[in-house]
């Protein structure tokens, strides 16, 4: 009875570990993002990808090989607050901006998704904030973001 327990218990965790992967990256390839423009106040367009269902929002970037050059993804919440993101199923590094509406209220730069086994950690703004961008790692910097400045969105 024990070595029939042992097989049953060790084929559920198996299907569990190849399953849920595998269903993931279906949800992650028939999610649709809508498209939209975030402007900086120097006038550069960077078109992103919008998140505004818990879905996407989930899902975000992750399980992806890449982010398209100089492309972002623009999470759209309801409610002001502190929005915790982590990183989960990423492949590549980011930087997370929280927008107070236009307002650039935190960024994290160049956050590096966590190594094979180990758990993301949770990422916490200081301040609320009802948007957040994302946009490849160092891309922050190249284009002189900072806290304070403000962001036009054309959807």
């Amino acid at each position: 009875m024990n070595l029939i327990h042992y097989i049953f218990i060790n084929t559920i965790v198996i299907i569990c570990f190849v399953f849920f992967p595998i269903k993931e990256k279906i949800i992650a390839e028939e999610i649709k993002f809508a498209h939209a423009l975030v402007t900086t106040t120097s006038g550069i367009e960077i078109p992103v990808e919008i998140a505004d269902t818990h879905g996407k929002r989930r899902l975000g970037l992750g399980n992806r090989s890449f982010l398209k050059k100089n492309w972002g993804m623009l999470f759209i919440f309801d409610k002001r607050k502190t929005h915790r993101f982590w990183m989960k199923n990423m492949k590549f590094p980011l930087d997370i901006i929280w927008l107070d509406n236009h307002r650039i209220v935190y960024i994290l730069k160049n956050v590096k998704p966590a190594k094979f086994g180990e758990l993301p950690e949770i990422l916490e703004p200081l301040v609320p904030a009802n948007f957040v961008l994302e946009i490849a790692a160092g891309r922050s910097t190249e284009l002189s973001l900072k806290q304070g400045d403000h962001l036009e969105y054309k959807f």
